[in-house]
């Protein structure tokens, strides 16, 4: 005979009205005669006894328990890890750009003004883009040098305008110049200081991390030569738009700070929204870092990234 048998009898009656029927409490109660606080108890007694089993579902291509990690770790206020194997970075482009996109798609809201940076795994979120709240997109930085037409920031500003059917404010014109004596003239131009005014009201910066040991950067790869090999001797790591980055996460000076068509440091770092996309392994020492200085408030990643930096 089993112990305590209208125990277990309420118990059951109480969690499947909660559970399945959406029941209230207090509507429980009154069905069954006690008080609100022994139907309660009731439905603690159902999960301690195994009268009512609660499974937590994975979330098929999101690792929640890294993401969980990550965000406790480093401070974050999201992060979202695609599950699976560790990879490099070369495979990871496409998922991570979907898996952004639909980020975007999500939390975006009306009325926003969205700043962009550039890159492959940009390049492959403008492409997974459907249809984005109605957002104003402007350009972040000049076009690096060498770029691919598909990851240049000119033509990813549009392609996320069109997807948010909001106004694109490019910026036509080089990340940098070498003659001082030509980058005041150039953030005169009316078509590059229509995008740099805005720099101060940008609500949400999408940007991807660049790694500079190894070099998986398409900033470092642009660089001049002199300014390449005195930002790897400075010890920079990463890239977030136009800011370096070293081991530790603090700010390595560089020629940009004063020949840059690019939002500066103290700029970036007023922006509410910072979401930071990159992943593959050879890049988990540059987004280490770049979590230690908080540089992104939000985080797009992998999972065998995710392994390292919650380790």
């Amino acid at each position: 005979m089993p112990r305590r048998p209208l125990q277990k009898l309420q118990a059951s009656l109480a969690a499947r009205r909660f559970y399945l029927e959406k029941q209230s409490k207090s509507q429980i109660a009154e069905e069954l005669g006690v008080s609100r606080f022994k139907v309660a108890r009731l439905i603690d007694t159902a999960v301690e006894e195994g009268i009512v089993r609660i499974e937590i579902v994975g979330q098929g291509d999101i690792n929640v328990e890294l993401a969980e990690a990550l965000r406790h770790k480093y401070g974050l206020k999201t992060a979202l890890v695609l599950d699976g194997p560790d990879l490099s970075t070369g495979a990871l482009v496409e998922p991570l750009g979907l898996l952004a996109a639909d980020f975007l798609e999500e939390t975006l809201v009306d009325g926003q003004l969205l700043g962009m940076s550039w890159g492959r795994t940009l390049a492959a979120t403008a492409t997974a883009l459907t249809t984005l709240p109605k957002v104003d997109v402007v350009q972040a930085a000049g076009s690096p040098a060498g770029l691919d037409l598909s990851q240049n920031p000119t033509e990813l500003v549009h392609r996320f305008a069109r997807a948010s059917g909001g106004v694109a404010y490019p910026l036509f014109g080089p990340m940098w110049v070498e003659d001082p004596g030509l980058i005041d003239k150039l953030r005169n131009e009316s078509s590059i200081s229509n995008a740099i005014s805005r720099y101060d009201k940008i609500d949400v910066l999408v940007v991807g991390i660049g790694s500079w040991r190894p070099q998986e950067s398409c900033l470092c790869s642009g660089f001049p030569d002199d300014w390449r090999r005195d930002a790897l001797k400075r010890g920079v790591y990463a890239d977030v738009c136009a800011t370096l980055v070293d081991k530790d996460g603090g700010q390595v000076g560089s020629p940009l700070d004063t020949a840059g068509l690019c939002l500066s440091t103290s700029q970036l770092l007023r922006i509410p929204e910072r979401i930071g996309i990159g992943g593959g392994l050879e890049k988990a020492e540059a987004i280490r870092a770049v979590l230690k200085g908080g540089w992104v408030t939000s985080l797009v990643t992998d999972a065998g990234v995710a392994r390292q930096l919650a380790a």
